[in-house]
């Protein structure tokens, strides 16, 4: 059997495997849907249009896009980068876009690609109004625009429970402190790598409180990182998207990979025991969308020599890979670039799903 098995694989030695052939596992990312007139072509390309700049915008994690010629030119051509469409309802349009044709364009215009492997972020949001402080759960309006939003910039936005766990560690007073030790420390439950916490006051900005306007400020912190942004004179679905959008940009600075020239890298991958490993290792590389092509260059036993064409630092590529959970890290004393299979019976661990709604 073992001999069957290396006799097979030494068949395919030199093959190369495009990336964009498995990316259809990463549900939303490269789809958008966009309110409508009416179902005229007229109206369809103008719709496409939108579609496309949200789903680079997506990919990128970079809004707005730059005014490269590149982008100008795909924009005014959005049909060539979606293979299907579909009217919801009467009043929107849904759009699937071409993974490989986005990628290759994203490359062209040389933006940064934010991985699709995007843990959770949790938001901590406090009001004010009328000299009263509550923290925001799930279902209030700023919620909930602020969790579409983030949908739709391709991440998922937690709130806290606010259960007894959360009442007795987090009060209003600590949010609108932002005491970071004990927002840390209440973050852990959630899984998120970054934290936004949000400050609004009614009746702070120039427009009277009877309108509903809120004023104040989102702060972000993942790691080192730390960002603010000042809102004034939102109401609270203006707000949210608002935090929603500053939130996915500055988890795009921290996380996305920037354009540079693409490089092949070396990779040495154990615990390939049979085709059904071999087979799912090339399917997961297939889907990976920070590599543009695989090509297995030996064997050895249970050991595969792979070079992999990659926008990415060897670092970077070695710990996006090992965050994934298919591929375990070098065993000790082993080059860093020695890794272990160990996905054959798994689903590539995605994230976030985004919802894309107009």
């Amino acid at each position: 059997m073992q001999f069957k098995f290396l006799t097979a694989v030494a068949a395919l030695f030199g093959l190369v495997v495009a990336a964009g052939a498995a990316l259809a596992t990463a549900p939303g990312f490269y789809e958008a849907e966009v309110e409508v007139a009416d179902q005229s072509a007229a109206t369809r390309r103008s719709a496409a249009r939108v579609g496309l700049e949200r789903v680079l915008i997506r990919l990128s994690g970079t809004a707005p896009l730059p005014a490269e010629p590149v982008l100008l030119e795909a924009l005014g051509q959005p049909e060539r980068y979606y293979d299907r469409y579909l009217f919801v309802a009467d009043d929107r349009l849904k759009l699937f876009f071409t993974p490989s044709a986005l990628l290759e364009l994203i490359d062209q215009a040389k933006l940064p690609l934010w991985p699709l492997r995007r843990p959770p972020a949790i938001a901590w949001l406090a009001l004010e109004a009328n000299g009263v402080r509550q923290i925001v759960r799930g279902g209030h309006p700023l919620a909930l625009a602020l969790v579409a939003e983030a949908g739709r910039r391709g991440f998922e936005a937690r709130l806290p429970l606010m259960d007894l766990r959360d009442q007795l560690r987090v009060q209003p007073a600590v949010v609108w402190g932002r005491s970071s030790l004990v927002l840390a420390e209440a973050s852990r439950r959630y899984g998120a790598a970054a934290v936004l916490i949000g400050r609004l006051r009614q009746g702070a900005g120039l427009r009277p409180a009877a309108g509903g306007s809120w004023s104040g400020e989102f702060a972000y912190w993942q790691g080192s990182d730390e960002f603010t942004l000042q809102v004034n004179n939102l109401d609270l679905s203006q707000a949210g998207a608002a935090g929603a959008g500053f939130l996915a940009s500055a988890m795009a600075s921290h996380d996305a990979i920037p354009w540079r020239p693409t490089e092949r890298r070396s990779l040495v991958v154990g615990g390939i025991a049979s085709p059904l490993h071999y087979g799912g290792l090339l399917r997961y590389f297939a889907g990976l969308e920070y590599l543009k092509a695989v090509v297995v260059v030996g064997l050895d036993h249970d050991r595969l020599d792979i070079e992999v064409s990659t926008r990415a630092e060897t670092g970077r590529l070695l710990s996006l890979l090992e965050a994934d959970g298919r591929l375990a890290g070098p065993a000790p004393g082993a080059p860093a670039n020695h890794l272990t299979w160990r996905g054959a019976d798994l689903d590539r661990p995605l994230a976030s799903q985004t919802v894309d709604t107009p």
